[in-house]
C-alpha cells in the first residue's frame, strides 16, 4: 500500500506564497516596463533544451551544473540554464534574418544545482536583456545605463555596479604558463597576494602586472592609478573604461566601482564585465557584460553584450 505520508520539496526547491509571490511579480512588472520602453522585445524560449545548447554557450564546466533529463528518442535535455544561451539561440534561428541590431530582454525562471553549495536554491526567478550585433562603446554605455534603470525599478537604493574590462588582465594572464593560470586565476580570485607574490617572483615583467592590477578598485581615479602600472597591452581596455565612465552622467557614475581584479568569467567575457551589489544580498544580485564570441558558436557571430538580475536575491535583501 503507497505511503501516505507528506511529501517533502527537493534539495533547492521552495514554496512561495503570499508577501513573497506578489513581490516578484511586482518586481518582474516593473523592470519589464523599464525594458519596453527602452525598445526590448520580450522573448519566451521554451523551459528546456537539448542540453548541447547550454554546453555550447558555457562550455563542459556547466555540465554538472544543469538541471537534465532523458527525453522519449534518448536524447538529454535540460531545464533552462541561462536565458543568455536560449536567447542566442533564438538570434541565430528565428532572427537570422532580422536586422541588427537586435534587442531583446525576458523575464521567467533559471535551473542550476550546484554541487559544492547544496543548500542554495535550484530555480531563480531573473529578468534580463541582450543587446545582440551592435559593437563598442555606445552599447557597452547603454547596457550599463540599463542596468542602472532595472536596478532602481527593482527598489534598490543602495546598490553599486562592479566593473572591469577583460583586456586589462588578458595580456598578464597570456604571459603565465597554462599549468600556472588556474592558480593564478584563484588566488587574484581570492585576492591573495601572498600566494601571488611566490609564484610571480621570477616570472617576466608581463606576468608581473598580475601583482598590481588586480588589487586595483575604486571610482574614476583608480583607473589612472592602473594606468602607471599597465603594460601598453592593457591600456586599450583601461581606456575602454574611461571612455564609458565620461560617457556617464555625475548621478551615474555615482554607482560605478572599478574592479581589475574580477576573473569570473573571463574564459566567457571578451569586453566589460559587471556584478551589481546591494545591501543586505550576500551575493550578487546581477551580472553582465561583453561576449563578443558567443553568437559564433551558435553557427552566426554577432557581437553582443547583456544584463540579467536575480530578481530572488533582491527580494531576500529586502526582507
Amino acid at each position: 500500500m503507497p505511503s501516505r505520508r507528506p511529501l517533502s520539496l527537493p534539495p533547492g526547491a521552495l514554496d512561495l506564497t503570499g508577501p513573497a509571490v506578489r513581490h516578484r511579480r511586482g518586481l518582474q512588472h516593473a523592470t519589464m516596463e523599464v525594458l519596453a520602453g527602452a525598445g526590448y522585445e520580450e522573448v519566451m524560449p521554451p523551459g528546456f533544451e537539448y542540453e548541447e545548447v547550454f554546453l555550447r554557450a558555457g562550455g563542459p564546466e556547466v555540465a554538472e551544473r544543469l538541471v537534465r533529463f532523458m527525453d522519449l528518442d534518448g536524447r538529454v535535455l535540460a531545464l533552462r540554464f541561462d536565458y543568455t544561451a536560449s536567447l542566442a539561440r533564438v538570434a541565430a534561428t528565428t532572427f537570422a534574418a532580422a536586422s541588427r541590431p537586435l534587442r531583446l530582454c525576458y523575464s521567467g525562471s533559471v535551473f542550476r544545482q550546484d554541487p559544492e553549495r547544496g543548500s542554495r536554491p535550484r530555480e531563480t526567478l531573473q529578468v534580463g536583456a541582450e543587446l545582440l550585433g551592435e559593437p563598442g562603446l555606445e552599447a557597452d554605455v547603454e547596457i550599463v545605463r540599463l542596468t542602472l534603470a532595472l536596478a532602481r525599478a527593482a527598489g534598490l537604493r543602495e546598490f553599486q555596479i562592479n566593473l572591469g574590462h577583460v583586456g586589462v588582465l588578458a595580456p598578464g594572464l597570456a604571459a603565465l604558463d597554462e599549468d600556472l593560470r588556474a592558480d593564478v586565476h584563484r588566488w587574484i580570485d581570492r585576492k591573495d597576494r601572498a600566494s601571488l607574490n611566490r609564484a610571480l617572483a621570477a616570472a617576466s615583467p608581463l606576468a608581473q602586472t598580475l601583482l598590481t592590477l588586480p588589487f586595483v578598485m575604486g571610482r574614476r581615479a583608480a583607473l589612472d592609478e592602473a594606468e602607471r602600472s599597465a603594460p601598453e597591452a592593457s591600456r586599450p581596455g583601461l581606456a575602454h573604461l574611461r571612455a564609458l565612465n565620461d560617457a556617464l552622467r555625475p548621478e551615474e557614475q555615482a554607482h560605478l566601482v572599478y574592479d581589475l581584479g574580477e576573473v569570473r568569467g573571463l574564459d566567457y567575457y571578451t569586453g566589460i564585465h559587471f556584478e551589481v551589489f546591494t545591501a543586505g544580498a550576500g551575493r550578487a544580485v546581477g551580472a553582465g557584460g561583453r561576449y563578443d564570441g558567443l553568437m559564433a558558436r551558435f553557427g552566426r557571430a554577432r557581437p553582443a553584450v547583456g544584463v540579467a538580475l536575480d530578481l530572488d536575491t533582491i527580494c531576500e535583501a529586502a526582507l
